[in-house]
């Protein structure tokens, strides 16, 4: 071989080693590259699934607050309800005592009519005429759950009744009504009684 060959052929050794070595530099910096991008890839993804735990802790906070602030107008809106309907059934009481007081005092006045005197023929027809409207007003009344407070012959109680006088005798063995001056009126609705006008009465005390 001659020496121009050889010096081609070392060139071209040459030439191949410089080559390879920089194909082996790039090899070596894409692969840096490579783990550089796969490192800043991952603390972005890391980074963005803490920015949606944040939000979602954010979210169920609201949630709750949400709920629970809800549940308090929900209760109050209850309570409402209920003070209303309480109301509503306090002036409708109030009011149905203020007419029905109106008119059971003129059924006094119907009561009376006929009382202490003899009937005769021609006063029988008035009289009857006047039972009639007398328990047409009842009828009315016990439609509105209002009611004559029975208390002849029961013993006395002051809730309901008014002892206008009284009278002792040991045939009592506790105080006992045994006459009424003036009829007492009731409000009765779901078992509880109301008194409207309480039993004007004479009272029999036992005598010791």
């Amino acid at each position: 071989m001659s020496e121009q060959e050889n010096t081609v052929t070392e060139k071209t050794v040459s030439g191949d080693s410089e080559v390879n070595q920089t194909n082996a530099t790039i090899e070596s910096k894409n692969t840096e590259s490579s783990v550089g991008d796969s490192g800043i890839d991952s603390s972005e993804e890391a980074s963005k699934i803490a920015n949606l735990e944040e939000e979602i802790n954010k979210l169920k906070i609201e949630n709750s607050s949400l709920k629970d602030s809800w549940l308090r107008e929900r209760a109050e809106f209850q309570n409402f309800k209920r003070r209303t309907a309480n109301e509503y059934l306090s002036i409708k009481r109030e009011a149905l005592k203020s007419f029905i007081i109106k008119i059971i005092n003129p059924l006094d006045n119907l009561e009376r009519v006929g009382t202490g005197i003899s009937i005769n023929e021609e006063l029988k027809p008035f009289i009857d005429g006047i039972n009639m409207i007398k328990n047409e007003f009842y009828s009315v009344l016990q439609k509105e759950n209002v009611q004559k407070i029975d208390v002849v012959n029961k013993p006395f109680d002051p809730m309901f009744m008014e002892a206008i006088a009284s009278e002792e005798s040991e045939k009592y063995q506790e105080e006992t009504v045994i006459e009424v001056y003036q009829t007492g009126y009731e409000f009765v609705e779901n078992n509880e009684r109301i008194t409207l006008r309480p039993a004007r009465v004479r009272v029999g005390r036992p005598k010791f």
